[in-house]
């Protein structure tokens, strides 16, 4: 199933050569870097770099995505599987900003979409519950929506975030994110705070911050 609007604009490579020539680059020393708006950080330039950080684009500007419900190479060990070191290269989240809603797989350009990224991709979907699964290489989009009978079947290209919100066939729990952020009553527990923030204390720590009495 490609005759989807989405899929043309990836096959003619309209849409993403289009995407290609709004990503601003960073030099330092003597390298190129994006800055991950996901991640709020600068990103090192490679192939499947530039295929990732188009492909935020697309979801956002094609699929009006929010971009509080992207996230970019998220480690499995967030999401129930801390003896994986594996991460995905995208997650969509649904409007609550916890469940996931896709995840999608990105190569470089030069790598085809086949069957061995297929299967991938689908294992990451089926780790994470997800409702449906994305792969590209900026030239190349395959799309697979969860069926309740046989599983992830190909689809077209959904033609919205809201239209993707709006599909609920996969009821599979999904595993509690491990790095939650807590609620402000939950910070107000300075044994709670000791317990899960003492740590992040090192070397590395400006003194000014050590000093504090909320760390004593």
């Amino acid at each position: 199933m490609r005759n989807s609007s989405c899929f043309l604009f990836f096959e003619r490579g309209i849409f993403m050569q289009k995407l290609l020539s709004f990503h601003r680059e960073y030099t330092f020393d003597g390298k190129k870097y994006f800055y991950d708006k996901c991640r709020k950080k600068y990103i090192l330039k490679t192939p499947e770099e530039i295929i990732r950080q188009t492909t935020v684009k697309f979801f956002r500007w094609k699929l009006h995505t929010p971009l509080r419900n992207i996230q970019t190479e998220v480690s499995m060990k967030r999401y129930g599987y801390p003896e994986r070191r594996d991460r995905a290269d995208i997650l969509i989240l649904r409007p609550d900003g916890n469940t996931i809603l896709a995840v999608v797989e990105c190569k470089a350009a030069y790598i085809p979409i086949d069957e061995k990224v297929i299967a991938q991709l689908l294992r990451y979907a089926e780790a994470l519950n997800s409702e449906f699964a994305f792969a590209t290489n900026g030239s190349d989009l395959r799309v697979f929506r969860f069926d309740q009978k046989s599983g992830y079947k190909e689809t077209e290209c959904p033609a919205s975030y809201k239209r993707m919100c709006r599909s609920n066939c996969n009821e599979t729990p999904q595993a509690m994110t491990l790095s939650s952020r807590p609620d402000l009553k939950t910070l107000e527990n300075i044994t709670y705070v000791r317990r899960h923030y003492d740590s992040y204390i090192g070397r590395q720590t400006r003194e000014h911050l050590k000093k504090k009495q909320c760390w004593q």
